[in-house]
């Protein structure tokens, strides 16, 4: 890995340039450090318009979306902030909220979304959720049971969203949940699980298309996918392409791969007589 794929102004004209051929209609980032820097600027001279979520760190996760395909109808944005004492679970929404259960509470890392209502424009006037989620990184495996407890409080933010605006367009719309979720494989699997509310029947798209990747993440040491994209399993939406990935790569980021994650893709197909 050599140290100049490293170096922030070499790696974003090369994310830019990956961005533009994919030639996708919506794009979910996340750790998007230089939002204001570079992507808002930069994505807007290519048709596209953001919604970031901001913390006290800068920018985690954006949502960007090209306005001549899909009408903005209203967005929310969370931070999910947890708090745990090794044995016992607290998850609150806000970090106002904690535990009473012990004195020996520690402060952890927050999941971060950002959840977007467009309405599809014509011919097809379909109404759908594009979320894009971060989890941070960096805790041992005893936070395992928290990453899982607030991905829970994730699913139970994204059905409350889902609720409000189908009570907003008087319709069901689809959700497409995105994400970094840093986590081993059993938060995803929880998602693709009949646990979650039952209105938001998520299923991931890989997995349901031709398996999840091998990898989506690989440094020194540590290679496992990361990163999942989910969607309302139904009859209205349905995943006809997916964004291939390499099986053997270089360290991330390096000079063919500019981001440290490798990135994900589906083409969606809208069934209009539904």
């Amino acid at each position: 890995m050599a140290s100049s794929s490293l170096m922030w102004e070499k790696r974003s004209k090369a994310i830019l340039d990956n961005i533009k051929n994919f030639e996708a209609d919506f794009i979910c980032l996340q750790e998007v450090d230089e939002y204001h820097s570079f992507f808002d600027r930069n994505m807007e001279a290519q048709g596209y318009s953001g919604i970031p979520i901001e913390n006290k760190e800068g920018y985690e996760c954006a949502i960007f979306f090209k306005p001549k395909f899909a009408e903005f109808i209203t967005y929310q944005t969370t931070r999910i902030q947890g708090y745990t004492k090794y044995e016992n679970l607290c998850v609150a929404p806000s970090s106002s909220t904690v535990s009473s259960e012990s004195s020996d509470v520690v402060n952890a890392e927050e999941l971060s979304v950002v959840m977007v209502a467009f309405k599809i424009l014509k011919p097809f006037n379909h109404v759908v959720i594009i979320a894009s989620s971060h989890l941070k990184s960096g805790k041992p495996d005893r936070w395992d049971d928290l990453k899982l407890a607030q991905v829970k409080t994730l699913m139970i933010e994204l059905a409350s969203f889902k609720e409000i605006i189908s009570a907003l367009t008087n319709c069901s719309p689809s959700v497409i949940l995105a994400g970094d979720f840093n986590s081993k494989p059993y938060v995803h699997k929880y998602i693709n699980s009949d646990n979650i509310p039952s209105d938001i029947d998520l299923r991931s798209v890989y997995e349901f298309r031709k398996g999840e990747p091998r990898f989506t993440n690989n440094v020194p040491g540590f290679a496992e996918t990361l990163d999942y994209m989910f969607y309302t399993h139904s009859e209205i939406i349905s995943p006809v392409k997916l964004l291939d990935l390499p099986d053997e790569v270089d360290f991330l980021p390096n000079e063919i791969h500019p981001s440290d994650h490798f990135p994900i893709g589906v083409e969606f197909e809208i069934n209009q007589n539904i």
